[in-house]
């Protein structure tokens, strides 16, 4: 008996998607801190209430190869840094902090560290993701969160925001957004009680309180305030309502349209007589969670159909997404023996011309494989022809998606 060459073969895997963002796990410990000088008192006391902050990493792959999202646990080569230099290095932080080593937290840091007045941390995190299919490891680093304090002196502005310093926007938490989808599709008529009940935490309107002290006294006349984009270190572009992501700014609140935001870093002045006395930095970024998306309808087809018909059905979080459409693109395909690759409709529904597909007469050819390629979609966008914005009878802007 003779042995052939033995050829190798390998299952291809497509490469992992990374999406990594900053979170806020002490709701009671924020990334900022207010210092009382006459009590000599912080507010929060990280020696009392530390602040910890997780760096969440979400991977996925468009093959369906890697089934947990949440890849915490796999991290290595953990390392927090501060203005740049790595955390473990800086004497002034040494008992400071903890890094968590285990389980979904892992890499999250626990600071139990003050920050005085006039000082200021810019901390991110790096590590690597092993990705055991390719045999690589995959460089995590996220953006980077300001750790401050305000000093409550008599005379002593301070700017603060009653949101979280990262804010996420999660589409598919969006109750507003889907309050507008039937509205516009006239599956539920339009109304102001509808849609106050859909404005929540969740909603692409988002509310973010701005509170300016004097002292230790709130103030609300007497400044003005002026928000920026940051684009780099030494460029920021003023952003008014003419920006239609900001739907209102006031001396007490800045509402935004995050629908509109794919990611944007931002900076909120207080100005007294045309100079800055407080300054506060945050950030926006959508996130992509993983979801699967599937034709719903597995039923035989009969020798005298002429027609296929089918709806996508999307799971998010353990749930059915009851209607997907404003969150999720989803394009129809066919598989035949004679045919491959035949694109049909977009969107949630499809109807199918069975002789389009190949489809044939007997057991080598009479099946038909039907799927859909999903991704969620990116950041809105205002319709125009390029030049000028459209808009309806009443002159509000068209958003695109």
């Amino acid at each position: 008996m003779i042995e052939s060459e033995k050829k190798r073969i390998r299952k291809e895997f497509q490469p992992l998607t990374i999406a990594v963002s900053l979170k806020i796990m002490t709701p009671n410990s924020p990334a900022n801190q207010v210092y009382n000088p006459v009590a000599n008192e912080y507010d929060p006391d990280r020696g009392v209430t530390p602040l910890v902050i997780l760096p969440e990493v979400i991977a996925n792959a468009s093959d369906g190869s890697w089934d947990k999202p949440y890849v915490n646990s796999l991290l290595a080569e953990m390392n927090w840094f501060a203005n740049g230099e790595n955390i473990s290095a800086i004497s002034s932080w040494n008992g400071k902090y903890s890094i968590d080593a285990v389980g979904d937290t892992r890499g999250a840091i626990t600071i139990s560290r003050n920050v005085a007045p006039g000082e200021s941390f810019e901390l991110h995190f790096e590590g690597v993701i092993a990705d055991t299919r390719l045999g690589v490891n995959i460089p995590v680093k996220t953006d980077s969160i300001m750790l401050t304090t305000v000093d409550k002196s008599e005379d002593t502005y301070g700017l603060s925001i009653g949101d979280s310093q990262i804010i996420q926007y999660n589409p598919f938490l969006d109750k507003l957004l889907l309050y507008d989808y039937k509205v516009a599709n006239n599956l539920i008529s339009a109304s102001t009680a509808n849609r106050n009940a859909a404005l929540d935490e969740n909603s692409y309107e988002r509310t973010i309180p701005l509170m300016v002290t004097k002292g230790v006294n709130k103030i609300t006349t007497g400044y003005t305030i002026e928000l920026y984009q940051v684009n780099s270190i030494s460029s920021q572009t003023m952003l008014t309502t003419a920006n239609h992501e900001i739907v209102a700014l006031s001396l007490t609140s800045l509402i935004m349209d995050l629908r509109l935001v794919e990611k944007g870093d931002y900076l909120l002045l207080v100005k007294v007589g045309g100079k800055e006395v407080a300054r506060q930095q945050f950030s926006v970024n959508r996130v992509y969670p993983k979801f699967t998306c599937i034709p719903a309808s597995q039923a035989s087809i009969n020798p005298d159909e002429i027609l296929h018909r089918n709806i996508a059905m999307v799971q998010w979080n353990g749930e059915i997404v009851p209607i997907p459409a404003p969150i999720i693109r989803m394009v129809w395909f066919t598989d035949s023996a004679n045919k491959t690759g035949v694109q049909w409709q977009e969107g949630e529904k499809t109807v199918i011309m069975l002789d389009g597909t190949g489809i044939g007469e007997t057991y080598l050819d009479d099946w038909l494989d039907v799927y859909i390629k999903a991704e969620q979609k990116k950041a809105f966008s205002v319709l125009t022809d390029g030049t000028n914005e459209y808009t309806d009878s009443n002159g509000n802007i068209y958003i695109n998606n």
